[in-house]
């Protein structure tokens, strides 16, 4: 019996581990996606500028001028929200790599978890 419980134990360990790393994967996950949003969000915000300023200099109408306005101002309503986000993205896979650390060892998800904070961190 006694070998068995220590087998059991062992998988129960292991089970353990890996939902901490399936944890970390999905925080870390949720990061990089939402840091690619927002860098989308950003490209279209700045393409949205540059077709506003061509087609006010090539003297198009106001009105499709006035829509594309709407795109660029929704665009910066979403990044606000993508901002805020991210930002809760980045306390949960923080408060997330502080809670797995020691069970994970130093897993490739766990040391780019780290370098994500770190270059956030400045």
């Amino acid at each position: 019996k006694f070998p068995r419980k220590r087998r059991e134990l062992k998988e129960t360990t292991q089970t353990a581990m890996a939902e901490e790393a399936k944890k970390l994967k999905i925080k870390l996950g949720v990061v990089k996606r939402t840091m690619k949003e927002r860098a989308s969000y950003e490209k279209e915000i700045e393409t949205q500028g540059t077709k506003v300023e061509t087609m006010k200099s090539e003297g198009k109408d106001a009105h499709d001028i006035k829509q594309q306005e709407e795109v660029q101002k929704e665009a910066k309503a979403c990044l606000v929200d993508t901002d805020r986000r991210l930002e809760k993205a980045f306390e949960d896979l923080e408060d997330t790599v502080t809670e797995v650390a020691g069970a994970v060892g130093e897993s490739g998800d766990l040391a780019e978890a780290k370098k994500l904070l770190e270059a956030r961190s400045g």
